[in-house]
């Protein structure tokens, strides 16, 4: 691997430009890194259809615990 000397350069801009500020490039909180959280919009349509899957889940899931519950 070759490093050329415009990346040194660069590095030693960037190294110096960051040390040089009071604030830390990396702000933890309780030792941890908050990740960014992705934001995703979706149609209308699919919304419902994603509501409906849930909801069919959670009947599906209800009716399964009825069942068990009665066996035992």
């Amino acid at each position: 691997m070759t490093i050329l000397p415009s990346q040194i350069s660069s590095m030693i801009k960037l190294y110096s430009k960051y040390s040089n500020t009071s604030e830390p490039l990396l702000k933890k909180e309780d030792n941890e890194i908050k990740e960014r959280e992705d934001v995703v919009s979706i149609s209308a349509e699919a919304k419902k259809k994603q509501i409906q899957e849930i909801t069919k889940q959670e009947v599906m899931k209800k009716i399964k615990e009825s069942l068990l519950n009665e066996q035992v």
